[in-house]
Formats: structure tokens, C-alpha cells, sequence
């Protein structure tokens, strides 16, 4: 498969709603996160300050002191999510109560589910690791209440398809990892006589109209369903994960199941948050890449092409302390694919 086919593979629908639980099979006292696999001792502070934030969301802890002492003897588990069908989009923080936009991909047979966007409170606390009552009251109703009837309509219409969506919007200027302005317009509108059937309708057309970037979360799961049903059906020589966890970039190669890792880079691009400073800067965090997997992203953005030794990748910018601060585009690592094509799992695609 070359790359430009596998940037217009896939059919994905939008098809229910599920708690992570219930979707991934996640155990109690574990959590996600975005990159490869790292030890509690070795996170950085945002992520270690998102694994005690994700004991307080879920109750396993009443106290920040109570969550670290967990966390320090490793009776909770912090996990990879791209090692499940999903990925850490942001600090990819994940608890078996989180809700899941789950995608089909019809051509393919697979599935993946991802957090959605948190309305008002932006990343909130999926993707940007931040914790209050209100963050977690609203992530409870938005799984409880928002989505609760629109999931059942979805099932009952057989899912909600989204090829045609991605399709136009990316002739339309969208290369759907950054930049969203298209899809969320033509989302919203295709929605419409989905979410009229529901009672809450208001409500979910105001979230749909009001919340910045959320396709972002659609393309996100509509990628690592496409890449793990490419997977399945033996395609090989691609990636189907890429990301960072702020210290560590990993990517895995389709075929191998392994994490090839090395430093994670420095995002360079604009703070797009008032008073932002480098030196509050992250490296690379998020498994977003996830959209560069499959050719969007920074593979299609025309002042941002793929050169070689390396795979351009757009993705935001996040704070030491846990938030986003801007956005822009760096490199997957060299050594990454270097390691991979030392185990034998060099990419094929051309």
C-alpha cells in the first residue's frame, strides 16, 4: 500500500458511546497515558501530577498525598494507551469511567475509542491531565447525560459515517491534525438529524457548535481504528503508533507490537497562551501522530512536508504543570525508525 492510498483508506462510523471499561476492558486501579510505557518514578511531573489527578477522578484516593503513595508502590498501574485500542491524544489520560467516542472502520473490521473533547473545559482532564470537581463533574454528566441518548440513536441508524467528512475537509485546507475549521463545520452540520431525535438536542448541538477542534478526537479514533484493522488484515511496513509522554517518543511498526523509543523531541512553533514560556515547555507529549500514521497531519500540509530520515508531525504544545500552551510541528525521531529497522520492522511505504 503507498502512502497516499493508505491516507485515503478506511470507512469509519461513529457508532456508540462506551466508558473505557466497558469498550477496552480496563481494569480497576489502572490508568492510561499518552507514549510509550514508563515507570511512575521515571514520568515527568505533569504526568505524574495527571496519574494522582486520575486516582482522585476515580475515588481510589481522597487525597493528592493518599494518590501518590498508590501510584509509589504500584498498586495502580499506569499503562500505555496505544498498547489498547485507543491512544493519549495530549497527557492521554484514561480510567475505566472515562467515556469513549467509539469508530468503526466498516472496511477494515476494527474499532478504537477515544475520550471526547471536554467542552468548555477544553482538554480538561483526558487531554490535558487537569483535575477539579467541576472537570470531573462535567466529564460524569458528558458520558451520563450528553452522549446517553445520541449513542442509542447511533446504534439504532447503524452509525454515523464520517469518510465523506474527512474527505471534503481536507479538500477544503483541513490536514485534520491542527487545523479542524472544515471538519467541525461539516460535522456539525451532518449531525443535525442525528442529535433531532434525541431529547437533549439543545444541549448537543450546542456542544457541537461551541467546543473548538472536537473532530480532533473523531480523527484520532477514526486513525487507530484504520491502522489496527490494516494490522489485522496483515498489511505491514506502516506505523500504528506514535507518541511521547514528555520524555520518551515512541512509535510501533506494524507487525511487531514492540515500542522503539528515543528522547522525546521539542515542539517548535507559536504560544498561543498568554504568558506561555519556553521554559514551561514540555518536550513532545501526546500520541496524536496517530493522524500522521495514516498520512494527515504534518504529511500533508504543504509548508510542512515528509523529507527523509523522519515523518513531520504536527501537535500542541503542553505546560510542565499540566494545560496546553500552543501548537506546532517537529519530527519524529530518527532513532525511533532506526531502532525498528534494526529488529527488522523497517517502514515499506512509498
Amino acid at each position: 500500500m503507498k502512502s497516499e492510498e493508505l491516507r485515503e483508506a478506511g470507512n469509519p462510523y461513529w457508532v456508540d458511546v462506551l466508558s473505557a471499561g466497558e469498550f477496552l476492558g480496563l481494569a480497576d486501579m489502572t490508568v492510561l497515558h499518552s507514549g510509550p510505557p514508563i515507570e511512575f518514578e521515571r514520568m515527568c511531573r505533569a504526568h505524574r501530577r495527571s496519574m494522582v489527578n486520575a486516582c482522585l477522578f476515580e475515588g481510589w484516593a481522597k487525597t493528592e498525598g493518599e494518590a501518590t503513595i498508590l501510584l509509589e508502590k504500584g498498586e495502580v498501574k499506569c499503562e500505555a494507551a496505544c498498547d489498547y485500542a485507543t491512544d493519549g491524544s495530549g497527557y492521554g489520560i484514561v480510567t475505566k469511567s472515562v467515556p469513549l467516542l467509539v469508530v468503526e472502520d466498516r472496511d477494515y473490521g476494527s474499532q478504537a475509542g477515544l475520550f471526547p473533547a471536554e467542552g468548555r473545559f477544553g482538554g480538561g482532564f483526558c487531554g490535558w491531565g487537569v483535575y477539579s470537581k467541576e472537570i470531573a463533574e462535567n466529564l460524569v454528566w458528558m458520558r451520563d447525560v450528553l452522549f446517553a441518548e445520541i449513542a442509542a440513536v447511533l446504534r439504532d441508524a447503524g452509525g454515523f459515517p464520517m469518510r465523506e467528512l474527512f474527505a471534503e475537509a481536507r479538500r477544503m485546507g483541513d490536514e485534520l491534525h491542527s487545523c479542524q475549521k472544515a471538519i467541525d463545520a461539516l460535522f456539525t452540520r451532518a449531525i443535525v438529524p442525528y442529535a433531532l431525535k434525541c431529547g437533549n438536542a439543545s444541549d448537543l448541538l450546542s456542544y457541537f457548535a461551541t467546543s473548538n477542534r472536537f473532530t480532533h478526537n473523531f480523527g484520532q479514533a477514526s486513525s487507530r481504528a484504520l491502522v489496527l484493522g490494516l494490522e489485522k488484515n496483515g498489511v505491514r511496513g506502516f506505523l500504528t503508533a506514535a507518541g511521547g509522554n514528555g520524555v520518551e517518543y515512541g512509535i510501533k511498526v506494524a507487525g511487531s507490537g514492540k515500542w522503539y523509543t528515543a528522547p522525546a523531541p521539542m515542539i517548535e512553533g507559536p504560544y498561543l497562551v498568554e504568558g506561555a514560556k519556553r521554559e514551561n515547555q514540555l518536550p513532545w507529549m501526546g500520541d496524536s501522530s496517530i493522524t500522521e500514521c495514516r498520512g494527515w497531519g504534518g504529511r500533508i500540509r504543504a509548508v510542512n512536508p515528509a523529507v527523509s530520515g523522519g515523518v513531520v508531525i504536527n501537535g500542541g504544545m503542553m505546560d510542565v504543570d499540566g494545560g496546553w500552551m500552543g501548537a506546532g510541528s517537529t519530527m519524529i525521531p530518527a532513532k525511533c525508525f532506526a531502532k525498528a529497522r534494526e529488529d527488522g520492522h523497517g517502514l515499506q511505504l512509498t
